[in-house]
């Protein structure tokens, strides 16, 4: 808010009987625009200081407190300066006893320069709202979440017919998932202490039809009315979120098989190899390559091919744990991570996955064929300097498990026994 100038410096008293001046100090006299109260003291009556407009009412109450019908009190009068310009004073009034008969004291404070400046933020207020009507933005102003003001583009980022049906909402916190709302609550906290903060960020909202909306919000805090409030802008990124999820999801995934690439599995790797070396826990890494993947080519096409990788990695999935990794690591190999899983434990996943494939019938219109895979199984040892090292093993265990008849699983000795 504001803060106008201190009022004490803009007041004066005088005191007239019948409006004749009995008294009058100097500050009385600078508001009227003279420098001395003697310039007061020398005018015959000080009506003429009151605007035209105001004088009959000024000789009325007067008149009404002499004779005792009415109270003294406070009342505001155009007054007029020396110049002939025009400002508005607030007239406190006493009864006194001066020289034996009675006189009226009047304080007169000059608050002219605070309705001007009340004035201009009412100017600005109007010019400001007009503003946040006409953008293309959605604004909301809010307190603790309670909405305060919101413009029409904000209800209709948010599907709302009309920005009424958006302000009658109790608290601005039911747009936010909840998931999210601590996170909200505790950024607004700590925008209101004055803490530095993002003040711009993307986040996600719901919209009236359930829908989730992606919006780019920047945050600030402004006083509204007397309360100190934050005005959120939002735009709609929703189109722009999710174009860069899926340049995310394209670079890091296969296109044929949706799994995760090369690339990604990689970075999986080399989290999980420090996290197990750190932790003590056990790693399996294994390697799956379908056997006889040329023949499947050569004898149904390229297109059963690439129907026989997706096919394979779709039902790995299904008899894979939520915690386990699997990528195309290339060409008709497959990399399978299992996190905190023990020797045996990853042998009878590997041969749960070899298992299932072996049972299951690939169709392509109308072609069906069958295809098996061999794995190569390595454990995480203390003899494994990196992530390459292990997968380097997993791909000797593969090695021997196709030259020991295909369709079987092989664990990778130590690095001592390569």
């Amino acid at each position: 808010m504001t803060k106008v100038a201190d009022i004490s410096a803009n007041y004066g008293v005088v005191i007239h009987r019948n409006f004749v001046p009995l008294y009058a100090d100097d500050a009385y006299a600078q508001l009227f625009g003279y420098s001395r109260a003697e310039q007061i003291m020398a005018l015959p009556s000080l009506l003429p200081l009151f605007s035209e407009a105001d004088r009959v009412r000024a000789v009325e109450d007067y008149q009404a407190l002499v004779s005792g019908s009415a109270r003294p009190k406070a009342r505001v009068f155009n007054n007029l300066k020396c110049s002939g310009e025009i400002f508005s004073a607030l007239c406190i009034d006493h009864l006194i006893d001066w020289q034996g008969e009675p006189a009226l004291q009047v304080t007169l404070v000059d608050f002219s320069q605070q309705i001007a400046t009340e004035q201009r933020l009412r100017e600005s207020e109007q010019r400001y709202r007009s503003l946040l009507e006409s953008s293309l933005q959605g604004i909301v102003v809010h307190h603790n979440f309670i909405p305060l003001y919101c413009n029409q583009a904000m209800a209709e980022l948010l599907a709302y017919d009309s920005a009424e049906q958006l302000m009658a909402l109790p608290s601005l916190l039911a747009l936010v998932p909840h998931e999210l709302q601590p996170q909200v609550m505790q950024q607004h906290e700590r925008l209101l202490k004055g803490e530095k903060v993002e003040r711009s960020l993307v986040t996600e909202y719901v919209r009236r039809d359930g829908s989730s909306a992606w919006l780019h919000i920047s945050e600030a805090l402004v006083s509204w009315g007397e309360q100190q409030a934050v005005q959120s802008v939002m735009m709609d990124v929703t189109q722009q979120y999710h174009n860069q999820r899926r340049l995310e999801f394209q670079a890091n995934h296969d296109s044929l098989t949706g799994l995760i690439n090369r690339r990604a599995m990689s970075e999986v790797l080399i989290e999980n190899y420090a996290l197990s070396r750190r932790t003590s826990k056990p790693l399996g890494c294994i390697m799956l390559d379908i056997d006889d993947f040329k023949q499947i080519n050569d004898r149904f096409g390229h297109l059963a091919g690439d129907e026989a990788l997706r096919s394979i990695a779709f039902e790995s999935l299904k008899v894979l744990r939520s915690e386990d990794y699997l990528s195309r690591w290339g060409g008709e190999e497959f990399l399978l991570l299992l996190p905190d899983t023990e020797q045996q434990q990853a042998l009878d996943i590997a041969n749960r996955v070899r298992q299932h494939i072996a049972e299951f019938a690939i169709q392509r219109g109308e072609q069906r064929f069958s295809a098996t895979v061999s794995m190569g199984l390595a454990m995480l040892s203390e003899q494994d300097s990196s992530p390459e090292a292990l997968i380097s093993r997993a791909d000797v265990a593969l090695y021997l498990a196709k030259e020991s008849g295909k369709n079987r699983v092989e664990v990778a000795p130590t690095v001592y026994q390569l």
